[in-house]
């Protein structure tokens, strides 16, 4: 993605027009002098104008700097300069970024591209519309100057004129008479010099931005192209699998042989993670609860030998359960990690590991209401 050096740019047309300015500074100032309604008005749209550009100018560069970021930074160095997003962009597209970036797989869908280079387009041509609009304004207010300053002229002429009335015509009264209709000359020629001197200047920066900004939409369309998947080439027909949870078998199309794409990897990745954080948390209850039932039954063990026995064995088959259900999870984890070779029987293994987490859950309200019986038998003793 290319370097946006626009404020370099920008610096260097200021700095010519600054120099142009003092170089020829009490010409520029006798113009500006000679009409002052009509020069402030359109100084004060061209600087209000200049303010737009120079604004968009850095809204570029940041943006240029955050597709930069999402471009080439990876990890929680991109988790951190993704925090401040959402000043910049809508809060849909910072948080599809973000949570993207969480999940250390960056890619997009055909509609979120599309998304996206719609808001920056409708962002570039927003402020084309408030440029072209001082643009229009500086050039208007200096033809209003010009009209004005030519109805004086003609005006103050016609007076000239009329006054030349009789054989007594003094030529010095008839120079004095010009100061008028030079006057409104200099009104006309001076507004028109100011208008059209801002809409030059603020046309040539606004393209220069538009350029910019062009060059910007590209790279990124050429950035987002490598990054978009599409999850309709791939199809499933069917799925099975044997007795043992590890050793699953595929069934496919022949259509659909071919290998998955990476983005739809990256999609199943991404859709799968929370369900694996609910697994492991799940094991993570399970494992409390089975120490709890642990703990309560070696506390009770010493009451006789026989049932010691069957609920060490008991503890034994639970632990063995759990441990089996524990590399069940991790073999869900993996299996996303290989998942050109099992993805399509990943909702088989889950159902067993679900189906097991029953049968554990049957297993231990029955030995709680066994544990139950056994105290009360013992209570009524």
């Amino acid at each position: 993605m290319r370097r946006i050096k626009i404020l370099k740019i920008f610096f260097v047309v200021m700095l010519f027009i600054v120099f142009t300015i003092y170089a020829n500074f009490s010409l520029v100032y006798t113009f500006f002098m000679s009409t002052l309604t009509f020069n402030v008005a359109i100084t004060t749209m061209f600087l209000i104008g200049l303010l737009v550009v120079y604004q968009s100018a850095i809204r570029l560069t940041m943006l240029a700097g955050t597709f930069g970021i999402l471009a080439y930074k990876t990890g929680k160095s991109l988790e951190f300069y993704l925090e401040g997003i959402t000043g910049l962009m809508p809060a849909t597209i910072a948080h599809m970024f973000q949570r993207r970036a969480k999940k250390g797989v960056l890619y997009f869908t055909q509609q979120e591209a599309h998304e996206v280079i719609d808001w920056l387009e409708g962002q570039f041509f927003q402020q084309k519309g408030y440029t072209a609009f001082f643009v229009g304004t500086s050039l208007m207010l200096g033809l209003f100057g010009t009209f004005t300053g030519l109805l004086v002229a003609i005006d103050e002429m016609g007076g000239i004129i009329l006054s030349f009335g009789g054989d007594n015509i003094d030529i010095g009264e008839i120079m004095t008479g010009f100061s008028g209709p030079l006057g409104g000359m200099a009104i006309g020629f001076a507004s028109s010099l100011f208008g059209v001197a801002s809409a030059i200047i603020l046309n040539v920066m606004q393209y220069i931005l538009t350029r910019n900004q062009s060059a910007f939409v590209e790279d990124v369309q050429d950035w987002m192209k490598g990054k978009i998947v599409e999850s309709n080439n791939t199809s499933i027909d069917s799925l099975s699998s044997t007795d043992d949870i590890g050793n699953i078998n595929l069934v496919s199309n022949s259509d659909n042989s071919s290998p998955m794409s990476a983005g739809f990897i990256d999609i199943f990745v991404d859709t799968m993670g929370d369900f694996t954080d609910k697994m492991e948390r799940s094991n993570q209850v399970s494992q409390e609860m089975f120490m709890k039932i642990a703990d309560k039954l070696d506390h009770n063990i010493h009451k006789t030998d026989n049932e010691s026995i069957l609920l060490k064995n008991m503890i034994e088959i639970m632990k063995e359960s759990n441990v089996n259900q524990y590399s069940n999870s991790k073999l869900i984890e993996e299996s996303l990690q290989e998942i050109s070779s099992v993805i399509l029987s990943e909702h088989k293994t889950i159902k067993k590991s679900l189906q097991l987490q029953e049968e554990n859950n049957k297993l231990l309200v029955q030995l709680v209401e066994s544990l139950q019986n056994k105290d009360n038998q013992e209570n009524k003793r």
